[in-house]
């Protein structure tokens, strides 16, 4: 075990946690595994299923073995904030955008575990499913839906109230769940 890629992976957890607001942390064992470091630089791509002589470019992440576990879908492309702020979690996570890809339109790829983000991408892609922030779902294709908040949206709220900073730690402790999740 590489003891500089425990320490990576704990400082980006940490500062993932700070720049939520959140002011303590239980600590998650599971931070010891070494993982490939994600580049943070760069925001998520967002994957929109244009048509291309046929081909969509969805096509590439069902088509070959990546290691998509989970994704995220979105009703729209995400402002730049949001594509940031998603870079963020996808690095926290322990994954990549190539791994956890933010998908805006359909067809959706192939993961038994998709992540709404956002009451109308819910709407939008799972029209028959209700639920809130947090909420795990059951979709008739069989795949478990985490219903969680659009970044774009915590973007709007603008200052660190203590509202919004309990909506962002709410949001944050259900996505570790879709980590613990792939884990069994």
């Amino acid at each position: 075990m590489d003891v500089d890629s425990i320490l990576d992976a704990l400082a980006d957890a940490l500062e993932l946690e700070r720049e939520l607001g959140v002011r303590t942390v239980d600590f998650d064992r599971s931070l010891l595994a070494p993982r490939v470091k994600a580049v943070v630089a760069s925001p998520v791509p967002q994957v929109a299923a244009t048509s291309n002589g046929g081909q969509n470019r969805l096509e590439s992440h069902e088509g070959r073995k990546s290691g998509v576990e989970f994704f995220f879908v979105h009703d729209r492309p995400l402002s730049p904030g949001g594509a940031e702020m998603m870079s963020k979690i996808v690095a926290a996570m322990g994954r990549t955008a190539e791994t956890a890809p933010v998908v805006v339109d359909a067809p959706l790829p192939s993961a038994p575990i998709v992540i709404i983000l956002g009451s109308r991408a819910l709407k939008k892609f799972y029209p028959g499913l209700r639920g809130s922030p947090g909420q795990w779902l059951k979709s008739s294709d069989g795949r478990d839906v985490l219903v969680s908040r659009s970044p774009d949206e915590m973007l709007r709220f603008g200052e660190a109230t203590p509202a919004v900073m309990k909506m962002k730690r709410e949001m944050w402790q259900s996505l570790k769940t879709v980590v613990q999740r792939t884990r069994q």
